[in-house]
């Protein structure tokens, strides 16, 4: 199905009619293109409105400033596959026997040999792709008013209210104290606290707990007392690979059983303090 706008002109040169038409759209398994030149692969778009991004993955474009859209409507570069479903946005890329001056500056190539790996043509000789993506880095601690933070008997409970003394890619919200991960891999987290002094009286152990999408505990480190009545310094740490998926939340709990009622933990603001600086937390993305 082609879809034109009324606006053409018709001249005759040298026996031939020839035809040119100004601000035309041509659809194929679409009667509703959205750009110059649109096929809509499965058949599937509307017959008036915008496609789904589901009806819109199968699709091809050709837009008026020469770009191509591969399951996009609206490419922002020459040759654009990037669907809103991000089902299958792989570009296929193979091999190539030319040099990397016949090739020309900016091609890209596969190479098999020694277990695979990209490479793109400098206009001199094809060389490897390297990804060395700023990693995440977080290091934080709590500045607060001795007895301001308090850690409820027996109730798992998120640190939050953190200063933030690095988080270079901004992946770490203080206030909540949670962090998400950019990317899919390991993380390696140190968790440190401490209490002020109390007598332990009963259930005697406290954990560091590392919480993962707000309710998945994976990671555990229990400090156990023993039963006395004497005052004491209840502290801990907790050091451990976290394994993340991209986007997954992760923030550190502690649950205390070593005193009945809302324990503080041991806090200030200034760095003269006695009490300041134990409660600590860095993430470092491997």
């Amino acid at each position: 199905m082609r879809k034109i706008n009324t606006l053409m002109k018709s001249v005759v040169a040298g026996g031939c009619l020839l035809m040119s038409f100004a601000s035309a759209q041509v659809g194929i398994k679409t009667s509703n293109p959205q750009a110059t030149f649109h096929t809509d692969g499965a058949k599937d778009n509307p017959g008036i409105g915008l496609p789904t991004n589901s009806q819109t993955a199968n699709d091809v474009v050709f837009t008026a400033n020469g770009e191509i859209g591969v399951g996009t409507l609206t490419p922002a570069v020459k040759i654009d596959v990037r669907s809103g479903i991000n089902a299958d946005n792989s570009i296929g890329i193979g091999e190539t026997t030319q040099t990397a001056s016949a090739a020309g500056a900016g091609a890209m190539r596969y190479n098999p040999l020694n277990g695979g790996k990209m490479q793109y043509s400098d206009g001199v000789v094809w060389q490897d792709f390297i990804s060395s993506p700023t990693k995440s880095v977080v290091v934080a601690n709590i500045r607060a008013a001795n007895f301001a933070v308090k850690v409820p008997y027996q109730v798992s409970t998120g640190i939050s209210g953190w200063t933030e003394i690095s988080d270079p890619t901004d992946n770490f919200t203080p206030g909540t104290g949670i962090f998400t991960a950019p990317r899919t891999g390991v993380y390696l987290v140190s968790f440190t606290y401490d209490f002020v002094r109390i007598p332990i009286v009963s259930g005697y152990f406290s954990e560091a707990r590392y919480v993962v999408n707000g309710n998945s505990i994976v990671k555990k480190c229990v400090k156990s007392f023993s039963n006395t009545s004497k005052q004491a310094q209840v502290a801990g740490s907790c050091v451990a690979g976290v394994q993340l998926n991209k986007g997954d939340t992760f923030q550190p709990h502690i649950y205390q059983s070593v005193f009945n009622g809302s324990l503080s933990l041991r806090t200030d603001t200034t760095p003269a303090s006695n009490e300041y600086g134990f409660v600590n937390l860095s993430i470092v993305e491997q």
